[in-house]
């Protein structure tokens, strides 16, 4: 399964308590996106700013059957020595990060074929013109999910990574 997310590091955290406008409170879950061959577990951590805490407490309900999930507050200092654990990788862990909801993204070659393939599919209307008119692709995350944002013209849509994936 391919992800497009970054490793969390004890630097980009560090980034981003240290912002203008620092991520406050953090939610854990479990990433199966991240699984490789050798480790136990994978998990996903996603950063909030102090005036995002009713979207990070969002998030985190929408996790109750995720044993694995936890709320980190940054100023707890326990919550604090264990998000700077969790950046520092430990053995048999993979932590990923996503700090920004819409992220530039290149897909590999496979993924350019079959976004290709998706749109001429469900948009035959999408008609580009050299220099003019250009379909553009954004990766967004929600709430730990992953989408591709679509736009031709005035036209939006979001759609669930994994109908590209599955394509």
């Amino acid at each position: 399964m391919y992800n497009p997310l970054p490793i969390l590091s004890t630097s980009v955290l560090n980034r981003q308590l240290s912002k203008d406008v620092p991520k406050v409170y953090f939610v854990r879950q479990t990433y199966l996106r991240g699984r490789q061959p050798g480790i136990r577990a994978a998990f996903l951590l996603r950063g909030y700013t102090l005036n995002e805490k009713s979207l990070a407490e969002k998030h985190f309900s929408l996790l109750r059957d995720d044993s694995n999930s936890f709320f980190y507050d940054a100023r707890i200092p326990d919550h604090l020595r264990r998000l700077e654990f969790a950046a520092s990788q430990p053995a048999a862990f993979k932590i990923f990060y996503v700090g920004k909801t819409t992220m530039e993204w290149r897909p590999p070659p496979e993924y350019q074929k079959k976004t290709k393939y998706f749109l001429q599919n469900n948009f035959p209307d999408w008609r580009t013109t050299r220099g003019k008119n250009k379909i553009w692709v954004g990766l967004f995350e929600e709430f730990g999910n992953l989408w591709l944002k679509f736009g031709f013209e005035n036209e939006e849509h979001l759609i669930p990574f994994e109908r590209i994936e599955n394509y």
